[in-house]
């Protein structure tokens, strides 16, 4: 199960888990932006942190811009920049950023690839660099590396197929109050179903 991009929106990500992820049998992939627009990032790291320490064989995360933005913010400045943010949610400033600094940029298996914001026509696949930053913030046309890639990034109305990069889209404005969807994908890239709900209202209203 493949899950497009979060933004803060804690509950409307607790549902989706909790209704359609079946924890015994399916690996859970998170295409990064975890954070930001939504209102509980903090709620959604705590919540995607313990999952991951939980289910650690099952749960994958990838890295978006948003946390590179989310990095940058906090570990600049001053030490104790937003602590009292993390402590109310029970987590661990520098182990968080840590965790945050070491999710990977993509996944792939011989049928598919996934990233936060796809390979574009001007990277080099296979990829050279495990931490290319392009794949967190590319927003140019993609390249058909020969098989299908998943990615978030581009927010679309929901989720799309372009059958020149052999891509699918996957961000549906989650962020901004629209819907979080998701992929099942079977290992040889067998498309199984799609997965969209809408935000919760107290992911994004005041």
């Amino acid at each position: 199960m493949i899950v497009g991009d979060i933004h803060g929106c804690y509950y409307t990500l607790d549902t989706i888990l909790n209704q359609h992820w079946n924890k015994d049998s399916e690996q859970l992939i998170i295409l990064g932006d975890l954070v930001n627009k939504g209102k509980h990032s903090m709620k959604v790291l705590q919540y995607l942190f313990n999952l991951q320490k939980e289910f650690h064989d099952k749960v994958l995360i990838l890295k978006g811009n948003n946390e590179v933005l989310f990095l940058d913010k906090y570990k600049a400045a001053y030490e104790d920049k937003g602590l009292k943010k993390f402590e109310k949610r029970g987590l661990n400033k520098k182990e968080t950023l840590n965790w945050l600094e070491n999710l990977p940029h993509f996944w792939e298996n011989e049928n598919f690839f996934v990233s936060h914001a796809g390979v574009s026509k001007k990277s080099n696949y296979p990829i050279e660099d495990l931490e290319d930053y392009d794949l967190l913030f590319n927003r140019k046309a993609l390249k058909n590396i020969g098989k299908p890639q998943f990615l978030g990034h581009i927010i679309v109305d929901k989720p799309t197929f372009d059958k020149k990069a052999n891509a699918w889209y996957l961000d549906t404005g989650a962020g901004y109050g629209n819907f979080l969807s998701a992929v099942k994908v079977e290992p040889n890239a067998n498309i199984k179903e799609f997965i969209s709900i809408k935000v919760d209202k107290r992911d994004i209203s005041n």
